[in-house]
């Protein structure tokens, strides 16, 4: 059994508001608390968290949206966040779709992972390249914090999630 068109259309929607209302907590200033410098990245763990269970295609356009909703809002670097969030996004669902289960374990370690190797990548693409000095404390002192921060709110946001996904799937699996 599948969904019907109008359960898909109230699910994606839900999914898009749940990404934007990550992308407003992430980029409006005195929205979410900084930790010691260390920002919070919720876009990543919210678009890797909603692509568990979803086809490759349809989670690499969440991750597209989430990516497009970041580069929006920064000054450089145009079209990083939609492709890493993109890659990331069809490959937590490819490994969920052929290789784990959609499980909460797994979503912890998806969200996880997923916002190291955004960090990490970041580091590596952007900041190495440019940051003479500076660029390996800035990997100490703000990336792997913040990748630390956004993996804990990711454990919170699997949580919260979980259910959300159950009841919008309504038990089918797709």
């Amino acid at each position: 059994m599948k969904l019907s068109k109008r359960d898909l259309t109230i699910k994606y929607t839900v999914y898009g508001l749940l990404i934007a209302a990550a992308a407003l907590l992430q980029n409006v200033s005195g929205l979410w608390f900084e930790i010691g410098g260390a920002r919070c990245f919720f876009i990543v763990p919210v678009v890797v968290l909603l692509s568990l269970g979803e086809d490759e295609r349809n989670a690499a356009l969440l991750g597209l949206f989430g990516g497009l909703l970041w580069d929006a809002v920064s000054a450089a670097h145009m079209g990083f966040n939609c492709i890493v969030l993109m890659f990331l996004c069809y490959f937590a669902a490819a490994f969920v779709n052929f290789v784990f289960r959609n499980i909460f374990s797994v979503a912890v370690v998806s969200a996880t992972v997923g916002a190291f190797l955004y960090c990490v990548s970041y580091w590596l693409v952007i900041v190495l390249p440019h940051g003479g000095d500076g660029a390996v404390m800035s990997l100490l002192w703000f990336y792997l914090p913040s990748f630390a921060y956004t993996a804990v709110i990711g454990a919170v946001l699997a949580t919260a999630l979980s259910p959300l996904k159950a009841k919008l799937n309504k038990g089918v699996t797709e």
